[in-house]
């Protein structure tokens, strides 16, 4: 028994790698592509700017005084001019509606009485045009980020729209670069865009653990976002769309019932549940994944922060699978039930509780002498210094192609953290994925606060 653990166990590490091989040279291909392509893309890239097609920006806030305006006045920067920006205010109780009001001038307006989506009653309403650009505040009752996701929708009649979390900046040019996708290839109904980090120097000055917790994270998201989401757009797998930064063809969005609120993994499951509705239709689409497209947002600091958010985005994971199991292995929905299903099955959703049986399989055949224990280290120290290997190329990589430049000392803290990961944050991880596991049915849906950076002037 112990010996056929041992060998499943190798198995699904090899796999592990390999996908994360395969990953890294799928990334340098695009990354390289995208470089050659620049000169090209600018000159298609206009095509949205010149045509000027309507595009709404929602932002779902709940106590987001820190940081709200400053996210506003990214936008109003942003170089695409047909654009309506909507900031729906859920329930906040501290002085987010007050701020945004008193900050850009709004004037109170009627309050919309028809809507498509069934949400939690709106309070008020405020309006303000400036130029091009209108910015459009709503303060309703708390419903949670679904609920005031799809007031947006309703009070939104552009033809496309942008979901923006109210702790995230917009680079210029970024929902430009999405349109364009729009444009360029008819098929799109989602593009996503990256999401960064902000610079270390924004962050208070933290010990070395909290410190370690942030780089930890930007190591994280350059794996996600300039690995594995490049793998699955690749072929059109994709099954997760990031909720802090991606456009949406909002018909589509509204005639699938908008955000589920029900769960708390509403990026997740509303992408699933467009790749099913398509499927089914027979309409051939495209769920688009554009690392050109940069957002930059705030990750957690402290330790308790970052245990709720990783809890919540883990129960989030395992009811989006739960609701949509009919796609998972499933050819009739494409390579997204068929490789994105079982990858986030296997290494994602079951990854914890498979990777203690493997250390303890490990531990029982050394005891019983089926393995030889320097074999054991020595397998051990192979796999820490592939997984390290890779992420320098990594960073290597993101680092040439200016797709997020890094100089040489952040270059070295990531390389560094790689190693500290293995015996510290990856264990932790673990720890939190069999916590949220077990609490999956004593959750929470409303919103869980992190703490922010206050960054309004």
């Amino acid at each position: 028994m112990i010996r056929v653990l041992f060998v499943l166990f190798f198995v699904y590490t090899v796999i592990y790698l390999f996908q994360m091989g395969i990953s890294l040279c799928i990334s340098i291909y695009r990354l390289e592509k995208y470089k050659k392509n620049k000169t090209l893309n600018r000159k298609l890239f206009p095509i949205a700017f010149t045509k000027r097609i309507p595009v709404s920006v929602i932002i779902p806030a709940y106590n987001e005084a820190a940081c709200i305006t400053e996210t506003i006045e990214a936008l109003f920067e942003e170089d695409y001019l047909n654009l309506e920006i909507i900031v729906v205010d859920d329930g906040s109780n501290d002085n987010t509606e007050s701020l945004v009001v008193k900050r850009f001038g709004l004037i109170e307006e009627p309050v919309m009485s028809e809507s498509e989506l069934k949400t939690k009653p709106i309070l008020r309403q405020y309006r303000k045009v400036f130029d091009k650009k209108t910015l459009v505040l709503i303060h309703k009752e708390n419903g949670g980020k679904s609920d005031a996701l799809n007031c947006g929708l309703n009070i939104c009649h552009s033809p496309y729209c942008v979901m923006l979390d109210a702790d995230t900046k917009v680079q210029r040019g970024s929902i430009r670069i999405m349109m364009s996708c729009f444009l360029m290839n008819p098929k799109t109904i989602v593009c996503a865009g990256a999401v960064g980090s902000e610079n270390l120097k924004n962050y208070p000055k933290l010990p070395f653990l909290k410190k370690a917790l942030v780089v930890f994270q930007i190591l994280e998201y350059y794996r996600t976002f300039y690995m594995q989401r490049i793998m699955f757009d690749h072929i059109n797998a994709n099954i997760i769309v990031s909720g802090a930064f991606a456009m949406f063809d909002t018909d589509l969005v509204k005639r699938v019932g908008g955000y589920q609120v029900n769960t708390i993994g509403e990026d997740m499951e509303l992408t699933m549940r467009l790749h099913a509705f398509c499927a089914s239709q027979g309409k051939e689409y495209h769920i688009a994944y554009v690392p050109e497209a940069k957002c930059m947002t705030q990750l957690p600091f402290t330790y308790k922060d970052y245990y709720h958010q990783r809890r919540r985005w883990h129960i989030g994971l395992l009811q989006s699978l739960k609701f949509h199991k009919y796609m998972l292995g499933n050819k009739n929905y494409g390579w997204a039930g068929i490789t994105s299903g079982t990858f986030f099955i296997l290494y994602e959703l079951l990854a914890p509780f498979l990777e203690i049986i493997g250390v303890v399989t490990l531990i029982a055949a050394n005891l019983l002498d089926i393995l030889n224990l320097q074999f054991t280290i020595q397998a051990a120290i192979l796999y820490t210094l592939i997984v390290i290997w890779i992420q320098v190329i990594l960073v290597s990589a993101v680092n040439r192609y200016k797709v997020e430049p890094i100089n040489g000392k952040q270059r070295w803290i990531l390389f560094l953290i790689s190693i500290f990961e293995i015996v510290f944050f990856h264990p932790l991880n673990i720890v939190i994925k069999i916590i949220a596991t077990a609490m999956n049915y004593w959750h929470r849906k409303s919103w869980e606060h992190i703490q922010r950076i206050e960054t309004n002037r």
